[in-house]
């Protein structure tokens, strides 16, 4: 009888031990690269998934995008982080963006925090900064060496 409880204390401690095991690796590949995920939800339908500027509406811009793995390379090897953040957010006008006085990104996430924090105090600035950055990181790991 006290090696069936052993046995059964044993097996719920490996049980317990597996479920949490596996929800944490659930949860850990649901939110593995919030950054990739931005990137192809916003970006990929313009840049294409590989993020060369072949997406689906390339064809239909005035200005064809950019190979965004190239960003790197043709700033003589330094990823231009702050220039992309500002490029995204809208601080910084790309004339295939929209007009400078519409900063698209910083715009449509200020909406998106809105949303998000009916009524709850946030910093609306500190908000868009880490949606941003989380597509400055990403673009920053796909770069060509």
């Amino acid at each position: 009888m006290e090696t069936t409880m052993k046995s059964a204390k044993l097996a719920i401690v490996v049980l317990v031990a597996t479920s949490s095991a596996n929800a944490t690796a659930s949860a850990q590949t649901a939110t593995a690269d919030p950054g990739q995920k931005e990137y192809e939800a916003r970006c990929s339908i313009c840049h294409g998934l590989d993020a060369k500027g072949s997406g689906v509406f390339s064809q239909a811009l005035k200005v064809a995008p950019p190979d965004l793995t190239l960003l790197a390379r043709n700033n003589g090897g330094v990823f231009p982080a702050e220039r992309i953040s500002g490029v995204i957010d809208g601080r910084i006008g790309i004339v295939s963006h929209g007009p400078r006085d519409m900063p698209i990104w910083g715009a449509r996430y200020a909406g998106d925090a809105a949303k998000r924090f009916p009524d709850i105090p946030y910093a609306q600035e500190t908000y868009i900064r880490a949606r941003v950055l989380q597509l400055v990181e990403y673009l920053s790991r796909i770069q060509q060496k």
